[in-house]
Protein backbone atom coordinates (compact mmCIF):
# COMPACT_ATOMS: atom_id res chain seq x y z
CA UNK A 1 0.00 0.00 0.00
CA UNK A 2 1.42 3.29 -0.82
CA UNK A 3 2.89 5.18 2.39
CA UNK A 4 0.59 7.71 4.45
CA UNK A 5 2.37 11.12 4.50
CA UNK A 6 2.84 10.66 8.10
CA UNK A 7 5.04 7.23 7.41
CA UNK A 8 6.61 9.26 4.34
CA UNK A 9 7.73 12.30 6.59
CA UNK A 10 9.11 9.66 9.39
CA UNK A 11 10.98 8.12 6.72
CA UNK A 12 12.54 11.58 5.55
CA UNK A 13 13.36 12.38 9.13
CA UNK A 14 14.74 9.05 9.75
CA UNK A 15 18.91 9.57 10.14
CA UNK A 16 19.53 6.36 10.93
CA UNK A 17 21.57 4.24 9.14
CA UNK A 18 19.43 0.95 8.93
CA UNK A 19 16.52 3.26 7.79
CA UNK A 20 16.09 1.54 4.89
CA UNK A 21 16.65 -1.64 6.00
CA UNK A 22 13.93 -1.17 8.56
CA UNK A 23 11.57 0.56 5.67
CA UNK A 24 11.80 -2.40 3.98
CA UNK A 25 11.39 -4.65 6.70
CA UNK A 26 7.92 -3.00 7.50
CA UNK A 27 7.00 -3.10 3.73
CA UNK A 28 7.64 -6.85 3.71
CA UNK A 29 6.27 -7.84 7.15
CA UNK A 30 2.50 -6.29 6.42
CA UNK A 31 -0.62 -8.30 5.32
CA UNK A 32 -0.80 -5.74 2.30
CA UNK A 33 2.16 -6.64 0.46
CA UNK A 34 0.53 -10.32 -0.21
CA UNK A 35 -2.56 -8.64 -1.30
CA UNK A 36 -0.93 -5.72 -3.83
CA UNK A 37 1.45 -8.28 -4.95
CA UNK A 38 -1.52 -11.23 -5.79
CA UNK A 39 -3.18 -9.13 -7.63
CA UNK A 40 -0.58 -9.34 -10.45
CA UNK A 41 -0.06 -13.29 -10.59
CA UNK A 42 -4.26 -13.47 -10.55
CA UNK A 43 -4.29 -11.71 -13.61
CA UNK A 44 -1.72 -13.99 -14.98
CA UNK A 45 -3.91 -16.76 -13.87
CA UNK A 46 -7.14 -15.48 -14.96
CA UNK A 47 -8.55 -15.27 -11.54
CA UNK A 48 -11.89 -14.71 -11.59
CA UNK A 49 -14.85 -15.33 -8.42
CA UNK A 50 -17.37 -15.90 -11.35
CA UNK A 51 -17.83 -17.91 -13.91
CA UNK A 52 -17.93 -15.62 -17.16
CA UNK A 53 -20.11 -16.15 -20.09
CA UNK A 54 -23.41 -15.91 -20.18
CA UNK A 55 -24.80 -16.93 -16.94
CA UNK A 56 -22.09 -15.36 -14.42
CA UNK A 57 -22.65 -17.14 -11.47
CA UNK A 58 -20.46 -16.58 -8.38
CA UNK A 59 -18.15 -19.06 -8.14
CA UNK A 60 -18.16 -21.37 -4.86
CA UNK A 61 -14.99 -21.07 -3.06
CA UNK A 62 -12.73 -19.30 -5.28
CA UNK A 63 -11.57 -16.77 -2.51
CA UNK A 64 -9.51 -19.62 -1.34
CA UNK A 65 -7.71 -19.58 -4.33
CA UNK A 66 -7.26 -15.46 -3.92
CA UNK A 67 -6.51 -16.24 -0.29
CA UNK A 68 -3.75 -19.16 -1.24
CA UNK A 69 -1.85 -16.50 -3.57
CA UNK A 70 -1.86 -13.57 -0.98
CA UNK A 71 -0.67 -16.15 2.15
CA UNK A 72 2.20 -18.32 -0.46
CA UNK A 73 3.64 -14.38 -0.84
CA UNK A 74 3.21 -13.00 2.44
CA UNK A 75 4.96 -16.09 3.87
CA UNK A 76 8.12 -16.16 1.41
CA UNK A 77 7.29 -19.84 -0.21
CA UNK A 78 9.59 -20.77 -2.42
CA UNK A 79 8.63 -20.50 -6.41
CA UNK A 80 9.75 -23.93 -7.39
CA UNK A 81 6.94 -25.22 -4.45
CA UNK A 82 4.41 -22.49 -5.39
CA UNK A 83 4.78 -23.32 -8.82
CA UNK A 84 4.67 -27.27 -8.17
CA UNK A 85 1.02 -26.64 -5.97
CA UNK A 86 -0.31 -24.58 -8.18
CA UNK A 87 -0.55 -27.59 -11.27
CA UNK A 88 0.01 -30.76 -8.87
CA UNK A 89 -0.99 -29.69 -5.30
CA UNK A 90 -2.81 -32.55 -5.28
CA UNK A 91 -0.68 -34.99 -6.21
CA UNK A 92 2.72 -33.56 -4.43
CA UNK A 93 1.01 -33.59 -0.93
CA UNK A 94 -2.55 -34.63 -1.22
CA UNK A 95 -3.32 -34.10 2.76
CA UNK A 96 -1.52 -30.62 2.91
CA UNK A 97 -5.37 -28.48 2.26
CA UNK A 98 -3.08 -25.18 1.19
CA UNK A 99 -1.39 -27.51 -1.57
CA UNK A 100 -4.77 -28.62 -2.51
CA UNK A 101 -6.17 -25.17 -2.76
CA UNK A 102 -3.48 -24.04 -4.53
CA UNK A 103 -4.80 -26.20 -7.22
CA UNK A 104 -7.08 -23.90 -7.79
CA UNK A 105 -4.93 -22.14 -10.30
CA UNK A 106 -6.04 -24.54 -12.97
CA UNK A 107 -9.58 -23.66 -12.65
CA UNK A 108 -9.43 -20.16 -11.98
CA UNK A 109 -10.82 -19.17 -15.54
CA UNK A 110 -14.19 -18.76 -17.29
CA UNK A 111 -16.02 -21.91 -17.23
CA UNK A 112 -19.96 -21.71 -18.76
CA UNK A 113 -22.39 -23.03 -15.80
CA UNK A 114 -25.02 -24.50 -18.05
CA UNK A 115 -23.98 -27.32 -20.90
CA UNK A 116 -25.99 -29.31 -23.39
CA UNK A 117 -25.21 -33.01 -23.82
CA UNK A 118 -23.65 -31.83 -27.42
CA UNK A 119 -21.29 -29.27 -25.82
CA UNK A 120 -19.63 -31.71 -22.91
CA UNK A 121 -16.73 -33.08 -25.11
CA UNK A 122 -15.90 -29.50 -26.63
CA UNK A 123 -16.26 -27.91 -23.26
CA UNK A 124 -13.74 -30.04 -21.39
CA UNK A 125 -11.37 -30.11 -24.55
CA UNK A 126 -11.79 -25.84 -24.13
CA UNK A 127 -11.17 -26.15 -19.99
CA UNK A 128 -8.15 -28.12 -20.75
CA UNK A 129 -7.10 -26.00 -23.33
CA UNK A 130 -7.51 -22.97 -21.51
CA UNK A 131 -5.21 -24.94 -18.56
CA UNK A 132 -2.38 -25.24 -20.51
CA UNK A 133 -2.06 -22.03 -22.32
CA UNK A 134 -2.17 -20.05 -18.89
CA UNK A 135 0.36 -23.17 -17.52
CA UNK A 136 2.45 -22.24 -20.31
CA UNK A 137 2.00 -18.11 -20.15
CA UNK A 138 2.47 -18.19 -16.75
CA UNK A 139 4.76 -21.05 -16.32
CA UNK A 140 7.22 -20.95 -19.62
CA UNK A 141 5.86 -17.29 -20.95
CA UNK A 142 4.99 -19.28 -23.92
CA UNK A 143 1.72 -18.50 -26.24
CA UNK A 144 1.15 -22.48 -26.99
CA UNK A 145 -2.48 -22.23 -27.76
CA UNK A 146 -1.60 -21.24 -31.40
CA UNK A 147 -0.06 -25.09 -31.83
CA UNK A 148 -3.48 -26.37 -31.32
CA UNK A 149 -4.00 -25.92 -34.85
CA UNK A 150 -0.62 -25.28 -36.25
CA UNK A 151 3.12 -25.96 -35.04
CA UNK A 152 3.95 -22.92 -33.77
CA UNK A 153 4.95 -20.16 -36.14
CA UNK A 154 8.28 -18.73 -34.34
CA UNK A 155 8.43 -20.27 -31.33
CA UNK A 156 9.89 -24.25 -31.72
CA UNK A 157 7.02 -25.70 -30.34
CA UNK A 158 5.31 -28.11 -32.60
CA UNK A 159 1.16 -29.32 -32.55
CA UNK A 160 2.78 -32.94 -31.17
CA UNK A 161 3.85 -31.19 -28.32
CA UNK A 162 1.26 -28.90 -27.49
CA UNK A 163 -0.84 -32.77 -27.21
CA UNK A 164 1.56 -33.89 -25.29
CA UNK A 165 1.04 -31.22 -22.47
CA UNK A 166 -2.51 -31.19 -23.02
CA UNK A 167 -3.13 -35.12 -21.99
CA UNK A 168 -1.23 -34.13 -18.74
CA UNK A 169 -4.74 -32.61 -17.69
CA UNK A 170 -6.92 -35.13 -19.43
CA UNK A 171 -7.61 -36.54 -15.23
CA UNK A 172 -7.62 -32.90 -13.72
CA UNK A 173 -11.62 -32.41 -12.83
CA UNK A 174 -12.72 -29.12 -11.69
CA UNK A 175 -14.50 -29.42 -7.89
CA UNK A 176 -15.46 -27.53 -4.89
CA UNK A 177 -14.21 -29.05 -1.40
CA UNK A 178 -14.47 -27.58 1.80
CA UNK A 179 -11.12 -27.19 3.58
CA UNK A 180 -9.51 -25.89 6.38
CA UNK A 181 -6.14 -24.53 5.41
CA UNK A 182 -5.41 -22.56 8.69
CA UNK A 183 -7.00 -24.76 11.26
CA UNK A 184 -4.38 -23.14 14.27
CA UNK A 185 -6.27 -19.58 13.72
CA UNK A 186 -9.80 -21.40 14.97
CA UNK A 187 -7.82 -23.18 18.15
Amino acid sequence: MPPTPEEIETFTNDKASDAWDRLIDRVLASPHYGERWARHWLDIARFAESSGFEHDYDREGAYQYRDFVIRALNGDMPFDQFLRWQIAGDEFEPDNPMALTATGFLGAGVFPTQITANEVERTRYDAMDDMLSTTSQAFLGLTVGCARCHDHKFDPFPAADYYRLLSTFTTTARSVIELDVEPESRR
